[in-house]
């Protein structure tokens, strides 16, 4: 297994073409990962090469540093590989790889305190001085990394720092429009109170 994940980590570190074609390029994520949890950790790479990008521009969101955020990305990916067994049945592998890629961004914000969670919303004060604009976006934020779920958090981060429609959430998430908003609405609550 070991041997098996050095030589994904290798490969995933050197994958420098895109739109290389694939043997995998048509099928659906889920037969990827059925193919991935049987052995063929070939399959993984066209999972990287769909994923990549879009992760990385997700955490360069949320960290504002490109080497950081490149970093993640390639922890993010190290950590589906190593876990894809445990993607529920019929959970969508966009919402799943997200959520990995946002927990490696809160873990990296306790161990550096590197990652600024900014874009909840404008601060409802006027201020002069745009470095208190941003303090106060960095403590909206991490209000609502105390006081919400991970879950109710990474909606959060979808909507406003990736500016996601409801839609695209839903889809990355697993979860309905109606239930998304749902959880937007819940969320803003619990934060109402602070603010």
């Amino acid at each position: 297994m070991n041997q098996q994940l050095n030589q994904l980590k290798t490969k995933v570190s050197n994958i420098k073409t895109k739109g290389a074609l694939s043997p995998f390029n048509s099928c659906a994520d889920s037969e990827l990962v059925d193919r991935v949890r049987l052995g063929e950790t070939t399959a993984f790479d066209e999972i990287d090469h769909r994923y990549r990008e879009t992760l990385y521009r997700f955490l360069l969101r949320i960290t504002f540093n490109s080497e950081l955020a490149e970093e993640l990305t390639q922890r993010t990916l190290i950590r589906a590989f190593e876990m894809i067994g445990q993607l529920q049945s019929g959970e969508k592998l966009s919402g799943w790889l997200h959520r990995i890629a946002f927990r490696m961004a809160v873990a990296e914000n306790r161990c550096k305190k590197t990652v600024s969670l900014e874009g909840l919303g404008e601060p409802t004060m006027r201020y002069e001085n745009r470095l208190e604009i941003e303090e106060e976006k960095r403590n909206l934020w991490n209000l609502a990394e105390q006081h919400l779920s991970q879950e109710e958090l990474t909606i959060l981060v979808l909507r406003y720092r990736e500016d996601l429609p409801l839609a695209q959430i839903a889809e990355k998430t697993g979860k309905n429009e109606g239930a998304v908003r749902v959880q937007l609405h819940r969320a803003r609550k619990k934060l109402q109170p602070f603010l």
